[in-house]
C-alpha cells in the first residue's frame, strides 16, 4: 500500500462502522484483536511483525491468550501518520484472514490498553539503546 492509497482514518473508525477508535490526544488508533485460540493469536502477531518489519514502524501492544490490543502512533514526530493509519488497516485485513471473533466488551479492551500503557509510560520505546 502506498501513501497515495492511504485510507482515510475516519473509515477505520468505530463511530463509521470500523473497530478502532482515536485516542482522547487524536494522536493514535488503537483496538483489540480476539481470535480463537493462542496459536491463531501468534499466527496474526507474527503476520503483523512481518509488516512491522517492511514499513519499518512498530506499535504498542499487548497480548494476553487469545486476544492482542494494539495502538498505533507516531513518537518521532509525535502523533498519528499515514503509516500508522495504513498499518492499522493492515491489521484489519490480516485480523480477517486469521479469524478474527467479534469484539470483546470495553472492559476487556481497558484491561489490555492499561498493559501497554505501562510498557510506554517511560517514552523510552523508540530510542535506541
Amino acid at each position: 500500500m502506498s501513501s497515495s492509497q492511504t485510507p482515510k482514518p475516519d473509515t477505520l473508525l468505530v463511530s463509521n462502522g470500523g473497530r478502532w477508535t482515536l485516542t482522547a490526544d487524536g494522536e493514535a488508533l488503537e483496538r483489540s484483536f480476539k481470535f480463537k485460540n493462542f496459536a491463531k493469536t501468534w499466527d496474526f502477531m507474527t503476520a503483523v511483525s512481518l509488516q512491522c518489519k517492511i514499513w519499518n514502524h512498530h506499535p504498542e501492544w499487548s497480548n494476553v491468550y487469545n486476544t492482542t490490543f494494539i495502538r498505533w502512533t507516531t513518537h518521532v514526530p509525535k502523533g498519528l501518520s499515514e503509516k500508522d493509519i495504513s498499518l492499522a488497516s493492515i491489521c484489519d485485513s490480516l485480523a480477517k484472514d486469521f479469524g478474527e471473533l467479534d469484539p470483546e466488551p470495553e472492559q476487556a479492551s481497558c484491561e489490555m490498553r492499561s498493559l501497554a500503557d505501562e510498557v510506554v509510560k517511560d517514552g523510552n520505546c523508540c530510542v535506541k539503546k
